[in-house]
């Protein structure tokens, strides 16, 4: 069945709360169908309520139940297995985001809240459904959903924090700011953030995932005596998404006298009308305003005579090398630590690994500097 004739003949559902499983349509467009009654029976047999045509697939292959808690998958004695999320069972609880693999058909469990009116994709409630064969989809279905939703639940994450130092550095010099990172703590999830942030794109929780890492950052620094500024990251989707900034006013309510700068990626430049807006909010809120990884050359700089940030943080490509970099590399740079000081911007040098890297930067004009020769990201304590 294709989806053109799917979508021809069932519009858009209206379901609230209900369950479904996701999978990949014909077309190459992720499918919804509806788990309209239970059990759930799935197998090759016709008269069942999802059809698999498949001869890896059994007649009879397995059933998804309800529980006093959910629902729960069994297998039906099929001859090639049932799976959730790559492990085999015989009968096992589900959870939101789960992967099935019913012989070699893959599917997400996914569940309608009452608050959703506009699904992924056309929910098919039709009995009997049937489904192309398995295409690849592991860039869609993710490993390890059921584990983020744990950590984003539970609270599993914890911060290190890498030292920003004024430029030229005394020996003796504390460091002027502090970079929050964020690691997990779930014990069957890796603790590097961009591994997290993948599993938290595939349901939808990029923005849950980052107001998580700047709470915990101001809970780990809000009790040290002369804290120098805290440097928090944002992900580009809050951005595009309401939330950001009544999670921030929280975090100084939560910490008033903390001194905060909120980081963003340099991406956003090509919006100035927003980015005054965001900045004239953030200043209300006695918060900074930095942007990350900058790159793209004086145009962008120039579309911020409107709206300066306080930081301007370089990427690292501009400093890697930069004792031994070309003279026209050189000037360039410094014409736009130029245009920054009239703005007025502080600037960051980003990613210094050598000594040598540290005093052309120093030499050149940067106000700051950070990166593994100045200091690695480690816990407060």
């Amino acid at each position: 069945m294709s989806d053109e004739a799917q979508e021809a003949d069932h519009p858009t559902s209206t379901r609230r709360g209900g369950w479904y499983l996701e999978t990949m349509g014909e077309a190459g467009r992720l499918r919804r169908i509806a788990i309209h009654k239970l059990p759930f029976s799935v197998g090759r047999r016709q008269g069942l309520a999802l059809i698999l045509p498949a001869d890896s697939v059994s007649k009879t292959h397995a059933e998804i139940y309800e529980t006093e808690e959910g629902l729960g998958l069994r297998d039906l004695g099929s001859k090639n297995g049932t799976f959730i999320n790559r492990s085999l069972i015989d009968d096992a609880p589900l959870e939101v985001g789960d992967i099935l693999h019913f012989a070699d058909f893959e599917f997400r469990l996914g569940r309608t809240d009452d608050k959703e009116t506009s699904p992924l994709a056309p929910m098919d409630d039709r009995p009997t459904t049937t489904v192309p064969k398995r295409r690849e989809l592991s860039r869609h279905f993710v490993e390890g959903t059921r584990e983020l939703r744990e950590l984003l639940r539970e609270g599993m994450v914890t911060m290190v924090f890498q030292p920003i130092v004024l430029l030229p550095r005394r020996p003796d010099q504390p460091p002027a700011a502090y970079e929050a990172l964020g690691r997990g703590r779930h014990p069957r999830l890796s603790p590097e953030p961009l591994k997290l942030f993948r599993i938290a794109e595939s349901i939808d929780a990029e923005a849950e995932l980052s107001r998580l890492f700047r709470r915990r950052a101001v809970e780990l620094a809000r009790e040290r005596e002369d804290m120098p500024t805290i440097f928090l990251n944002t992900h580009p989707i809050e951005l595009e998404r309401p939330g950001l900034l009544e999670s921030l006013e929280e975090l100084r309510e939560f910490a008033p006298l903390l001194d905060l700068a909120l980081e963003i990626h340099e991406s956003v430049l090509a919006r100035p009308a927003q980015i005054a807006e965001l900045r004239a909010l953030l200043r209300e809120r006695n918060i900074a305003l930095a942007y990350d990884d900058f790159g793209a050359g004086q145009a962008r700089l120039l579309e911020l005579a409107d709206a300066p940030p306080d930081y301007l943080k370089f990427d690292r490509r501009w400093v890697s090398g930069l004792d031994q970099a070309a003279v026209s590399k050189r000037r360039l740079l410094s014409s736009l630590l130029s245009l920054a000081r009239d703005l007025p911007i502080k600037t960051v040098a980003e990613g210094i690994e050598t000594p040598a890297e540290s005093a052309a930067c120093t030499e050149i004009g940067f106000t700051h500097a950070q990166g593994f020769h100045l200091g690695r990201p480690r816990p407060l304590d």
